[in-house]
């Protein structure tokens, strides 16, 4: 006889497929890679081909609220009127969940981001038309001459996916890699790996970083830098762990730096400059862009030199238009 536990958790995972049958079809699309649920209760979906659009499905806020509190109660947390928040990862299907009720919200709301189901090349971005074969060769060698790379952009611009191109070129040495992030989204086929999820306030960004040391990596890769943890990461890098990747959100490559700074002033008073200099080899940008056939586009690529007189020397590599012909996420 299976274990209450076991019985538990399966009722609970029965009652959430069944609560979530509005919206499987949506989860069971490859092509859909994002799906939100508006306080209107209309289902809108990012889809690889078509973008942002809005779908004929419309949920009832009973509907996506019995939802959210089946996620909650998966970690065995609540949502209500004094925690109405809710970030977790959606079971069977691995998505990230984002999800907010009433009173910050005027009825319940989610958005669901789906992780990704192929694993894109730099050759593949070079047929899209997002990169030229130079700038693919260009980027290739910064990650086999062990440069650290920062790829920014905007929300769903596509940087986990250029990272997981990145990656793949990673894993063709013999490095071990160890990869640091809050929700499972960076694939990684080196063999020799291990593999972090945060989970704040009981295991953050900063503590895993401080870990990585202790665990003998050649490469110390970050999900997404997003606070103080940057300071913990650029140190790494910096202390004989070259050849990192990370993501960070930003507008352009001219303000990627700019950022790290807000982040390390998170943790001290002045943000240092010189070690981001130092530890920074390359940015990369990537945007969407709706005139684009691909949907995204690298903006700028950018070689960090140093820093003098508080601002940054970089040198800018013109990136290289090219046409492509099919829609890429």
């Amino acid at each position: 006889m299976a274990p209450i536990e076991d019985i538990t958790r399966n009722r609970k995972l029965d009652a959430l497929r069944v609560a979530l049958s509005p919206i499987l079809v949506y989860l069971d699309d490859p092509a859909i890679i994002e799906i939100m649920v508006n306080a209107d209760g209309r289902v809108w979906v990012d889809e690889i081909s078509r973008g942002m659009s809005c779908t004929m499905t419309i949920m009832q806020p009973e509907e996506v609220e019995r939802i959210i509190r089946l996620l909650a109660a998966s970690i065995n947390a609540e949502v209500n009127d004094q925690s109405p928040s809710l970030s977790v990862k959606l079971p069977g299907w691995g998505a990230r969940v984002q999800a907010s009720v009433p009173p910050i919200v005027s009825a319940p709301v989610f958005s669901f981001r789906k992780p990704a189901k192929v694993i894109f090349s730099l050759e593949d971005y070079v047929l899209k038309g997002i990169l030229s074969e130079s700038d693919a060769r260009y980027l290739q060698r910064g990650v086999m001459q062990r440069k650290n790379i920062l790829v920014g952009g905007g929300t769903g611009s596509g940087k986990t996916t250029l990272v997981n191109a990145l990656l793949k070129v990673v894993a063709e040495s013999d490095d071990r890699v160890y990869i640091v992030e809050d929700n499972a989204e960076l694939q990684c086929d080196a063999p020799n790996k291990i593999e972090i999820l945060v989970q704040p306030p009981l295991y953050t960004h900063q503590r895993a970083i401080m870990d990585a040391l202790r665990f003998r990596p050649d490469r110390i890769i970050v999900g997404e830098v997003r606070d103080g943890a940057a300071l913990d990461m650029l140190k790494a890098w910096n202390t004989g762990h070259p050849g990192g990747i990370a993501t960070i959100h930003a507008n352009s490559t001219s303000s990627m730096l700019d950022r790290l700074c807000q982040l390390c002033e998170e943790v001290m008073a002045h943000a240092p400059r010189y070690l981001i200099a130092e530890a920074i080899d390359l940015c990369v940008h990537i945007q969407r862009d709706p005139l684009h056939s691909a949907g995204r586009s690298i903006s700028g690529i950018v070689e960090v030199i140093g820093e003098e007189g508080g601002q940054w020397k970089t040198r800018t590599r013109p990136v290289e238009k090219s046409n492509g012909c099919t829609v890429f996420a």
